[in-house]
This record gives structure tokens, C-alpha cells and sequence, in this order.
């Protein structure tokens, strides 16, 4: 009996492509990410890491569209260049989102107004679509189509006809006045690698996060960070870091997507070394990799094997691919100093001699223009500590901070020094003469050509350091401390360096005996001693 196919009719045919379609546009209604593949079919829905994301979006909806009740409200995303992370999340979620509310406000920013009002363009332009129209708008079923208010001209701000939602564009630090959000979006707040080596601009985008982005939300509102990490202090870092060093602070759910899976031991086994990276800008999730790869396994083959990212890393600087491609950013090696130099400890063996040597900023030159000192000791197996560093740009405030410091019960017992020079010799006197500060030990330090320049100066404990003898007592300081050192000794400011180089050098005239600098004749005098001398 001769096989027979079964041939479809024409009208069976259009019956099933009708279904299809139908299923199609209700899939993209309720589901993020068949959302993404239907107004956009070259979007890579089939890529694992772009389906993390969705799915991440999605509890981000949640949370806004229940009134804070469930779901997401604080969100990252590191992943690598070019890996849709800003199609997926500034351009399609925002024009999904609406159309679930359209009485959503939605801000979005980016390191400049001009890329900012291109991804708004972006979500503009996908509502204006066939296909958005289908999903949600005049060729849907809903009774209240989702369309743009043909008043709304402008790329960088436009809104909803009808209701209340729409979006307002604006560059990292521009001002936004007069417009909540019930989600704020800040994507790629990082121009580049200058941008991210500028310490005011890193500070200046955190404080602009605080004092204007943060103050814009809406109650029940959501944040989304969309970055490729450039340096353990961009916004990012400093949110990461705020985590754990400030209880009232924001608890962010984190997608971590390096471009290579990390090593097994890369990644933190303890709740403590998982702070510890924390606190050092750094996000590594406990328990592995998020995809569930095995070490060295590429984040998306299709785009980028094993072997294409080996050619990237090969021609990148190595600094630059762990912070860009595996979102691992850390301060740069430095000629003198490395960031590894260092570790931190929570604190010091008890019983040690304390030493504060107090670099002026007096008669410096403008590349060093802060006061600083740091209590240093040294245990007896050569282990130098530093801990509660003080550091002020205002002579007169710095003053008073040392002043308040030496006569409280943290500083008992510590020896405090101070250069005595033309400018420096003032301030000695002035402490000495003080008769609160009687019973503070104070020593006029004399520099003389013997103790040759600042790098020869910080030799010492540089050797130790390299020997994994320097440890820093854990406090908000270090960050700053660790990347002076790594740009030590062509760095802007060296002045935590040199306290530290000071108070490294008392400790070793006080153990040789001798009461002075390895070049000079020292002033060492207690103030209690010379109010003596003065009343006899």
C-alpha cells in the first residue's frame, strides 16, 4: 500500500500560523524573555548568561509592579563588552516594564546625556513598533493599549499617552529635577580607563549616586547598575563595599558573568573572605560560578571561545582584561609598591609600642598636599602594623583631629613625632607648649641629607612588605592607603607612604637606643618634662 503525507490545507495551515501568532504575543506578555526574541529576533535568548539576566529582570518587575512585596529592588550586572547587557536590560526590560504599568516613571542614565538619550531612543523606538503594538499595544487584545504620547518629541524624555509613566535620560552627574523613579537605571556610569584613574571623578559619580540618583526614587522603587567594572572604587565598588561597612545600607542582588570561569580557588570558601572582597570593591560569589561552568569554560562560545579570548587577553594589558572581561578590577601594580604587599587583619597582638609620625604638608609642593599620620608598630617577629590612619588636606583641622586623638585612651602610651624644620618646627612648638598634651611623648624630628629621598626612605618597610610582613589593621583607610602606595613614587600624594616611613624609622631609632633619626640629632622631650623645667 503505497505511503500517503498527509498534505495540510490552506486554511489549516493559516489557522495554525494564526495560533502560533496568538501564542507568540501572550508568551511575550508574560515572559521577559520570549518578549526579547519577539520585538527583536536577533536578540541571543539562547545565550545562558542572557537568560540569568532575564530571569533577574523579571524579580526586578516583581518587586515594582507588587508594591515592594516580593522580588528584587537593588540590582548589578557585571558582564563583560558587547554582551547585550544594555539591549537586554535598558532598552527591552524598561519598554516591557511599561508595558505591564504604563504609569511607571523610569530614569535612565548613562556616563554622558548623549549615550544616555540613545538607549531612551532605544526604548522609544521599540514601543513605536509592530511588534511592541502587538504584544501591548493597539493590535493587542488589552482594552488600554500602551502608546507614546504623540506630544513627546524628545529621545532624552518622553512619556506614555494617556498615563502617567515614561522615561527621563541623563548623564551621570547632570542634575534630575522635577521626576521620580520607580526605576532608576544607571548604565555604564564609566566612560573609560582615564575616567575610572580620576580619583574626584570616581568620587564625584558616587556622590552624585547619593545626592541626586538615590533621591529621586519612589517608594517601593527599584535600582539597576549596569557596568563593566573598571576599578575597585567606580560606583559599583563603593556600593559593594558600603554592603558590609555600613549595616543601614543597601543589599544588592549581583549577576557576576566573568568572561572565563574563574578557578576553583578563586572563589571565597568563608563568609569572611566573601566580605573581604566585599570591602574591597569586589564581588566573587560564594559557591561558584553562577552558570554552574567548569574553571577556564568561555561565558558565551558562540561569541567569544577559549581561543579568541586567549587572543584578547594576549593583547590586552592583563590589568585591564581581569577588571574589563573577568570583572575582577584591582589597583594597578605599581613599580615600588603592589596591591598584594598588603593584607588586612581585624587587629593588632595586644602589648605593642605605638608610633605616630606626623607628614605636614607644609612647604610640599601642590602634588602633596595632605597631613597625615598612621599609628605604626612593630611585633617582635618583624612584623610591621599599621592601623587608623588620619589624613586631612586643612592644617588647622588636621591639628586638632591629632590633638583630640592624643589625649584619648585609644593613643595611650603612643610616641608621637613630628619633622622640625623651618615650616614643621611651629607646629613642634606649639604642641609642646600645650599643657593639656603634658603627658604626650613628642619628638622634633630633624631630616637631614643622610636619610636621602622618599623612596629611600620607605626602603625598609618596603622589604618587609614585599615579605608579607606589613599588615594593615582593617578600616575604611586602606582602599585609599593601597592605591597611593601602588602609584608610589610618581603618584599625585605620598604622604601616607611617608607617615608610615617615618614612623617605621622612630621605631628603629628607639630600639637602637639612641633617641635620634639614622642622620640627625632629634628633639626627644616629653611635655610633661618641660613644663618641669619650667616651673623650677
Amino acid at each position: 500500500m503505497p505511503n500517503r503525507t498527509k498534505v495540510m490545507a490552506p486554511s489549516d495551515a493559516r489557522r495554525d500560523a494564526v495560533k502560533q501568532e496568538i501564542k507568540g504575543r501572550l508568551m511575550a506578555e508574560r515572559d521577559f524573555l520570549s518578549f526579547c526574541k519577539f520585538i527583536d529576533r536577533k536578540h541571543p535568548t539562547e545565550a545562558r548568561h542572557v537568560q540569568v539576566l532575564a530571569h533577574k529582570l523579571e524579580e526586578v518587575a516583581k518587586y515594582i509592579l507588587s508594591g515592594g512585596q516580593e522580588g528584587i529592588s537593588r540590582l548589578m550586572i557585571f558582564m563583560p563588552p558587547r554582551y547585550w547587557k544594555s539591549q537586554t536590560a535598558s532598552r527591552k526590560f524598561p519598554a516591557w516594564l511599561l508595558g505591564k504599568n504604563p504609569d511607571l516613571r523610569i530614569i535612565l542614565t548613562s556616563y554622558n546625556a548623549d549615550l544616555a538619550s540613545k538607549h531612551s531612543k532605544g526604548v522609544r523606538d521599540h514601543i513605536q513598533s509592530e511588534e511592541y503594538s502587538q504584544v501591548f499595544g493597539s493590535l493587542s487584545s488589552t482594552d488600554e493599549p500602551v502608546l507614546l504620547d504623540p506630544e513627546s518629541k524628545a529621545s532624552a524624555s518622553w512619556d506614555i499617552a494617556d498615563h502617567r509613566g515614561g522615561m527621563q535620560a541623563a548623564g551621570v552627574g547632570g542634575g534630575i529635577t522635577g521626576f521620580g523613579a520607580d526605576l532608576f537605571i544607571i548604565d555604564d556610569p564609566v566612560k573609560g580607563r582615564k575616567e575610572a584613574s580620576s580619583d574626584t571623578q570616581r568620587k564625584d559619580a558616587y556622590e552624585w549616586y547619593r545626592s541626586t540618583a538615590y533621591t529621586r526614587l519612589e517608594d517601593h522603587g527599584a535600582i539597576i547598575v549596569i557596568q563593566t567594572r573598571w576599578d575597585v572604587e567606580d560606583v559599583s565598588g563603593y556600593l559593594l563595599n558600603a554592603m558590609v561597612s555600613d549595616e543601614e545600607a543597601d543589599w544588592w542582588d549581583v549577576v557576576f558573568m566573568p568572561a572565563i570561569a574563574l578557578e576553583e580557588d578563586q572563589y571565597p570558601k568563608t563568609r569572611e573572605e566573601f566580605v573581604e572582597n566585599l570591602l574591597r570593591g569586589v564581588f566573587i560569589p560564594m559557591g561558584g560560578d553562577q552558570l554552574g561552568r567548569a574553571p577556564g569554560e568561555p561565558l558565551w562560545p558562540q561569541k567569544h571561545d577559549e581561543s579568541a579570548l586567549r587572543v584578547k587577553k594576549a593583547n590586552m594589558d592583563d590589568f585591564e582584561f581581569e577588571a574589563q572581561y573577568q570583572q575582577m578590577p584591582r589597583l594597578a601594580e605599581g613599580n615600588f609598591f603592589d596591591e598584594d604587599d598588603f593584607d588586612e587583619v581585624d587587629r593588632a597582638p595586644d602589648g605593642l609600642q605605638w608610633y605616630r609620625y606626623m607628614d605636614l604638608a607644609l612647604g610640599k609642593t601642590q602634588q602633596s598636599d595632605f597631613n597625615a599620620t598612621a599609628a605604626v608598630a612593630m611585633d617582635a617577629k618583624g612584623n610591621l602594623y599599621i592601623r587608623d590612619m588620619l589624613r586631612e588636606q586643612k592644617l588647622d583641622l588636621f591639628l586638632g583631629t591629632c590633638k583630640a586623638a592624643m589625649l584619648s585612651d585609644d593613643e595611650q602610651g603612643t610616641i608621637w613625632g613630628i619633622e622640625d624644620n623651618a615650616f614643621q618646627s611651629l607646629v613642634v612648638q606649639q604642641f609642646l607648649e600645650d599643657k593639656s598634651l603634658a603627658r604626650i611623648s613628642i619628638i622634633g624630628i630633624t631630616r637631614g641629607s643622610g636619610d636621602g629621598d622618599k623612596t629611600q626612605w620607605a626602603q625598609p618597610w618596603r622589604l618587609r612588605a614585599k615579605q608579607e610582613k606589613v599588615h594593615l589593621v582593617r578600616g575604611a583607610w586602606n582602599l585609599t592607603f593601597k592605591r597611593e602606595a601602588t602609584s608610589f613614587p610618581t603618584g599625585r600624594n605620598d604622604d601616607q607612604v611617608d607617615t608610615v616611613s617615618g614612623g617605621n624609622q622612630m621605631i628603629a631609632d628607639n630600639v637602637s637606643g639612641t633617641g635620634k633619626t639614622a642622620s640627625a640629632a632629634a628633639i626627644v622631650v616629653t611635655a610633661e618634662s618641660l613644663f618641669e623645667g619650667a616651673m623650677t
